[in-house]
């Protein structure tokens, strides 16, 4: 079962999209910097002549695979507060394998988890019509999609489900994709046209890459069986007989940390560039009006191209490849899981390149806002994934949300209503001046065996920004 704790764990856990979107703050009118990651063209549409996002935060899982119902809540356990009783002697958490349970629907699996850091940011409104931006951002991005149910099923239960050994199992796919890195963007947005009552505003995002680590593995298609481990009666073994992939990964931060001097340094195995470009349409007579706005953008065109390993398998030998439990113990990451597969499958082989492509998440957004003058309004957003599944990309999770809130200068409220990975969540964030507080997946963060809530991921987000002065046509 060890070997099934860890592969899942890497399936589900540590592969490190991107938020869901922060949707608390990017549908206010107040996010000033933050709304610029849907859709650049609001650079122009800012209540403010100044503002300055000081930082900004967020932690997010997601999957459609397993259910959270261990005796703790998610909120416990990235606080680190989980009680003495569910912890091994050594303080770590001990978490069992119980603590899950699988959602079998018949659908391909998904799982993404992410941490998000919006650093020092300034948007200033050069005059009613134009506005320019400097944003910075911090990225741990990464996910498993398409993965096919037998093959998640077989790593959780097979290895200890005698009945199931020696089922072939054909044709499995499934991409698993991480990416670290930062940017510095460049925003500007401006009025091309303009009637009355009406705009169209115009804005694109320049981004300079510097990336710290990735690694990809896509599986085009893997024949495998799970079989008796000949040396131990009561272990087992993944046989692999045919498999089509790309493996790659670096290995930077196998012995660093993410300190100031990492995150500066020129040997940094990975650069790139990218670019947002985004339309939006605002219908406003004037401030005592309703205000509409419809927006259309694309994110996230471009990627990194890192110095790293590059391997391409499409012949595997006659020999089936056979992985035990043991390959996986006393690693420290996922550098250490893709080399052990990687001498696994041809030992002493070596790479077909040195350096490698990984793309950005790159997606379609929708919009459409309607805010009335008491400041009431209601937020549709649709993020589609422009990415295919074999792509060596990340990926931005599809969503469609529905975000009622209040807005005013120093107060905002909004509860955001999530469709993603086929389940629906509802979060809730307010702003009490230049603080932000906010999740789009409350329950997520509150469930527990006990309570009988039983969540598939979790969202928290927090941040401190504000604006200064009021633009001319606010």
């Amino acid at each position: 079962m060890k070997y099934s704790f860890v592969v899942v764990s890497f399936l589900l856990a540590t592969t490190a999209s991107f938020a869901q979107n922060l949707l608390g703050i990017s549908t206010s009118r107040y996010g000033g910097t933050n709304r610029l990651y849907i859709n650049p063209a609001l650079a122009a549409d800012s209540p403010s002549k100044f503002y300055l996002n000081v930082a900004t935060g967020v932690a997010h899982v997601n999957n459609n695979y397993v259910r959270y119902q261990a005796p703790f809540s998610l909120l416990r356990l990235i606080s680190g507060t989980v009680p003495a009783q569910y912890k091994n002697p050594d303080g770590s958490v001990r978490f069992d394998a119980s603590y899950t349970q699988e959602i079998l629907d018949g659908t391909p699996k998904n799982g993404t988890i992410l941490g998000e850091i919006r650093g020092p940011a300034f948007l200033i409104k050069t005059s009613d019509r134009a506005a320019f931006a400097v944003t910075t951002r911090f990225r741990a991005i990464g996910q498993v999609v398409g993965a096919s149910e037998n093959l998640l099923s077989a790593f959780r239960a097979s290895l200890s489900d005698k009945a199931l050994y020696s089922i072939p199992n054909r044709d499995n796919k499934f991409s698993a994709n991480t990416n670290t890195f930062v940017e510095l963007g460049l925003t500007y947005a401006g009025t091309i046209w303009e009637g009355e009552g009406q705009k169209l505003l115009l804005g694109a995002t320049a981004k300079l890459l510097l990336g710290y680590n990735a690694q990809h593995l896509v599986n085009r298609g893997m024949d495998y069986r799970i079989i008796q481990d000949p040396n131990n009666a009561n272990s087992a073994l993944l046989e692999v007989n045919r498999l089509d992939a790309t493996l790659a990964y670096t290995s930077f931060l196998q012995d660093r940390s993410l300190n100031p001097r990492t995150l500066f340094s020129t040997s940094a195995p990975g650069k790139g560039v990218g670019v947002d470009v985004g339309l939006t349409y605002v219908s406003q007579y004037d401030v005592d009006s309703p205000a509409l706005q419809l927006g259309l953008a694309v994110t996230d065109i471009g990627g990194l191209t890192y110095t790293g390993e590059d391997y391409n398998y499409t012949d595997i030998g006659q020999n089936p490849v056979r992985f035990r439990g043991s390959d996986f113990n006393n690693l420290n990451g996922i550098e250490d899981i893709a080399r052990v597969i990687q001498q696994k499958i041809n030992t002493g082989r070596s790479p077909d390149k040195t350096s490698f492509r990984t793309g950005l998440p790159t997606s379609l957004n929708i919009t459409g806002d309607y805010q009335l003058p008491s400041g009431f309004g209601i937020n549709l957003t649709y993020l589609q994934d422009l990415r295919s599944i074999d792509a060596l990309a990340t990926h931005q999770p599809s969503l469609l949300a529905v975000t009622p809130r209040y807005d005013a200068r120093w107060l905002s409220l909004s509860v955001p209503i999530v469709y993603l990975n086929h389940g629906l969540s509802a979060g809730a964030s307010v702003r009490v001046g230049p603080g932000w507080l906010g999740t789009d997946n409350l329950l997520g963060l509150l469930g527990n065996v006990s309570s009988g809530i039983r969540p598939r991921g979790l969202d928290i987000y927090a941040g401190f920004a504000f604006g200064i002065g009021r633009s001319d046509d606010e």
